[in-house]
């Protein structure tokens, strides 16, 4: 419920609380100027019936004071469907309201002239029919929906029977409330939009980047290779070689950029196989290896002998590992530890994790490197190229899977990033 429609509900009842408390002093002095009445005895000393007459009159003065007082419609109707009171906000809400609304008017008639003089909008359907309705049926089965005025307001009705068999309808002007909640929409559906145009400009800008790179990293393979016969001066295999290493980076990152954009667009498809961990974690062993040697590091595989083979997608499985060892190999500096371990989970799942001693990060800072293309800013994280899309990746990877990336750092100490992957997703060991 929005702030303004409870501010109305507590309005209300507060409101109900002093009527109520106002129609007890007034029943009260009432039911004693009654007695007085019966009585052949003079009034009490304490208290004559001209005194008794004006405290009912003040109260009945504060009553339609407090009634007038509120910003909500107020109408009550007495048993024999009569209108007892109307208060002024009722009649603002309905402009030409006040020369219906008479009290001792029969409901039907003051709804049948409010249509006619075009104050109330017309019921959609046979008038007649849907008056005798709503004089025959019960308050619980009106269809008590917001009214749109003619002049563009939105009103809220409500109902309630009366202990004596009465009716009072309460209406509360919701129309701000409405148009907040109409411009959010808005705000929403073309905050939408703007994701799917840039998804789609990413996803289609990709694929046109990455046939002009292929070509740069294959002549210049040609080149490094000679493959066509020698170069003539040594500089030349140089220059092919840095322009094939940073052509390399660039396909990643374009890569990366496909991948994200199909996610965001809901377009991936997973390619689900019996996935063997081992042989997994064998390949990407291989492919890490020289990094972790290069970089000064020890490597250190606690994986449990025999894991359960995983019902997933294999390429995105070697893909996630990838990227979460490299992210580890890049933020450690030398002489630290890389820990790849896996256990099972006590809910039937399985666990992958990469553990590193490396320079960590802060734990606000977590949720800024799992957005795409969020990086922390520090000193030490700066010094490393990168999109900030590894980790983000993994997660929608993970997501896709029906599992889950969990990220647990302190800076100076090292990062942990576990990959859980539900127990519908491990298969029986063979």
């Amino acid at each position: 419920m929005s702030s303004n429609a409870s501010d109305q509900e507590r309005l209300l009842s507060k409101a109900v609380r002093r009527l109520r408390s106002l129609a007890g002093r007034f029943r009260q002095c009432a039911l004693s100027l009654i007695d007085t009445a019966r009585n052949s005895e003079p009034p009490s000393p304490e208290l004559g019936a001209g005194q008794m007459l004006a405290q009912v009159a003040d109260g009945h003065a504060l009553l339609m004071e407090a009634v007038d007082a509120l910003d909500i419609g107020l109408v009550l109707y007495g048993p024999g469907d009569r209108l007892i009171f109307c208060n002024k906000a009722f009649k603002d809400f309905y402009p030409g309201a006040g020369a219906i609304m008479k009290v001792g008017r029969n409901r039907v008639d003051i709804l049948s002239d409010m249509i006619d003089a075009g104050i109330m909008p017309p019921p959609p359907g046979d008038k007649l029919a849907i008056l005798a309705s709503a004089l025959s049926n019960e308050p619980g089965k009106w269809p008590m929906v917001e009214q749109s005025l003619v002049d563009g307001r939105l009103m809220r009705p409500r109902v309630k029977r009366t202990p004596s068999g009465g009716l009072v309808f309460v209406n509360v002007d919701v129309t701000e409330m409405r148009h907040r909640e109409i411009a959010l929409l808005e705000a929403k559906e073309k905050a939408e939009q703007a994701d799917r145009i840039k998804t789609e400009f990413l996803s289609n800008m990709t694929h046109e980047l990455r046939t002009p790179m292929n070509a740069i990293l294959g002549f210049s393979e040609m080149i490094m290779r000679e493959t066509n016969g020698p170069v003539g001066d040594p500089h030349y295999r140089d220059y092919a070689a840095c322009i094939h290493e940073s052509g390399g980076y660039l396909l990643a990152i374009i890569n990366d950029i496909l991948d994200m954009s199909k996610y965001n667009a809901g377009r991936f498809t997973l390619v689900e196989q019996q996935v063997d961990i081992d042989r997994i974690l064998a390949a990407v062993l291989r492919m890490i290896t020289d990094r972790v040697t290069a970089a000064g590091l020890v490597l250190d595989v606690r994986v449990p002998p025999g894991p359960p083979p995983l019902m997933a997608d294999e390429r995105q499985i070697m893909q996630m590992l990838l990227n979460v060892t490299t992210n580890a190999i890049k933020f450690t500096p030398a002489g630290g530890r890389i820990t790849i371990d896996g256990s099972a989970l006590p809910d039937g799942g399985y666990a992958l994790s990469v553990i590193d001693t490396g320079i960590g990060m802060e734990a606000q800072d977590i949720p800024l490197a799992l957005e795409p293309f969020g990086q922390v800013d520090s000193s030490l994280g700066r010094q490393h190229l990168g999109t900030g899309l590894g980790l983000p990746l993994v997660k929608s990877m993970m997501e896709a899977h029906g599992g889950s990336l969990a990220l647990t750092s302190q800076p100076g100490v090292g990062t942990m990033v576990t990959l859980s992957f539900p127990a519908s997703r491990v298969l029986a060991a063979a």
